[in-house]
């Protein structure tokens, strides 16, 4: 099936606009143009029968004896003039006058009646059969005191009208066809000037689909389509990115599946062919036990992510004491800061700090964040935890610790799916990414905020907030 290009469509529908407006506009003109130059010649012939009859009167009054042949040659001559036929006739409808060569012309009553009675007259026609052709006849008075003497009548042919409106409407038509011209090439470059850039777009949307992520294009146009251009690169450069983390993500969960499996499948192999005598294997044991610890976070950050992505996490909000959270959070992860000699303080701006939040995944949001302070934190560095109100009255809890830091363009993926900055793959060897994607998913489920702060080489610093219990039940909690 023939498929329409947009070009094509556009050129198409564009030139059948323009010619359909040149045609109405020739067919109007057509008709307007006769009826105007009838008009017109009507006008015309209305002014030189007007002139003929002042200068007949004119004759009459200051020289009766005016020879009929002189009389003669001006109507000849003004007929002449003019292109048109010319007869004068007196009150009695005789001839006093007409254009030489047509003697035989003879007006009948019907039509110079009203004129003998002083009304102009115009008629469209053959005047009754005097003429063989459609023919364009005015007729005026001649009057003296009061009274008609005659009358002046001035025919043009149809013919000759006709002549005048092809040759305009000829005009019109060489201009039209010059329009028509102008307008293709305008109307094909212009079409080609809006769907090329199309035409790439496309073309670079297949590179997409076909797993060429690095493909971008290149407009020039600052329009709409420019604009379609920038969020076209912009989403390819977004694709192009969580390609990247999608395969490091595999990389890594293939790596984080594989290692502690070979390491559980070794030593309970060794255990179980001897090969680990009975006085060590405890500690082999506790190895794999580590191992498959292991493994269940990674499970249970696929299965959290997937509940995430699905919309199926719903936090359940009840009252509960942050500053304790905090605590209990600290003392799991004890041992790790005392082997580190990490230097930590703890600033709460009030002892018992209620908030409304769900306890687990704010206690999953707080192991994580604690467990990455403590992992980029260098040997005797420093970690600071706090706790307080901001002036829109929420609780917000603050994580901060020396280290590495990280740079400003990872700063703004640090949130991302499967993200992990070029500086951590070497101390984040275990991570997957997907830690402070969760994170931020479930402080924005409690439709709270969670950003991050960082000097390269110096610090870094996650902050989140909460919404404090109402004031009653934080009464309720002080008084208890």
């Amino acid at each position: 099936m023939f498929k329409k290009s947009i070009f094509s469509q556009l050129f198409f529908y564009t030139m059948l606009v323009i010619s359909l407006s040149l045609l109405v506009m020739g067919v109007l003109m057509y008709g307007l143009l006769g009826n105007y130059i009838a008009e017109y010649k009507e006008d015309d012939l209305t002014y030189v029968a007007k002139s003929l009859a002042e200068f007949t009167l004119k004759v009459a009054e200051r020289n009766p004896g005016y020879a009929k042949e002189s009389y003669q040659m001006n109507v000849d001559a003004l007929s002449v003039s003019t292109e048109t036929l010319i007869v004068v006739l007196n009150a009695k409808g005789d001839k006093i006058a007409v254009t030489s060569g047509y003697e035989n012309v003879n007006i009948r009553p019907e039509y110079y009646t009203g004129v003998m009675q002083g009304q102009p007259m115009q008629h469209m026609g053959t005047l009754g059969g005097v003429f063989k052709t459609t023919t364009l006849t005015v007729g005026v008075p001649i009057q003296y005191d009061d009274s008609t003497i005659g009358g002046v009548f001035v025919s043009l042919p149809m013919p000759e009208i006709q002549r005048l409106r092809t040759g305009v409407f000829t005009i019109f038509i060489f201009s039209g066809i010059f329009v028509f011209i102008v307008a293709l090439l305008m109307v094909y470059t212009m079409s080609v000037r809006i769907t090329k850039p199309l035409k790439a777009l496309n073309n670079a949307s297949k590179a997409i689909a076909n797993g060429q992520f690095e493909r971008r294009v290149s407009l020039s146009e600052e329009n709409e389509i420019g604009e379609l251009g920038d969020s076209f690169n912009k989403m390819a450069e977004s694709l192009e990115h969580l390609e990247d983390m999608r395969s490091s993500f595999i990389a890594n969960v293939s790596h984080d599946l594989r290692t502690p499996m070979t390491t559980i499948s070794g030593f309970v192999g060794g255990i179980l062919d001897g090969t680990i005598p009975p006085e060590k294997q405890d500690w082999y044991l506790s190895i794999v036990l580590d191992e498959t610890k292991r493994l269940s976070r990674l499970v249970t950050d696929l299965l959290d992510v997937s509940k995430i992505e699905q919309g199926n996490f719903k936090p359940e909000l009840r009252e509960l004491d942050i500053n304790e959270l905090i605590r209990l959070t600290i003392i799991k992860s004890e041992k790790r800061i005392m082997d580190k000699d990490i230097q930590l303080t703890v600033n709460f701006q009030s002892d018992n700090q209620r908030v409304m939040a769900d306890k687990d995944a704010i206690q999953r949001v707080l192991t994580n964040l604690l467990d990455n302070a403590i992992k980029f934190t260098e040997e005797g560095g420093f970690l600071d935890i706090r706790t307080g109100t901001t002036e829109r009255n929420k609780v917000f809890v603050s994580i901060q610790n020396s280290g590495i830091g990280i740079d400003k363009d990872d700063l703004i993926h640090i949130f991302d799916r499967f993200y992990k900055s070029d500086k951590s793959r070497s101390l984040d060897k275990k991570g997957t990414g997907l830690g402070l994607y969760i994170v931020k998913n479930i402080m924005l489920a409690h439709g709270e905020t969670v950003w991050a702060e960082s000097e390269p080489d110096s610090y870094t610093r996650f902050t989140f907030t909460l919404s404090q219990a109402p004031p009653a039940k934080r009464n309720e909690k002080n008084n208890a």
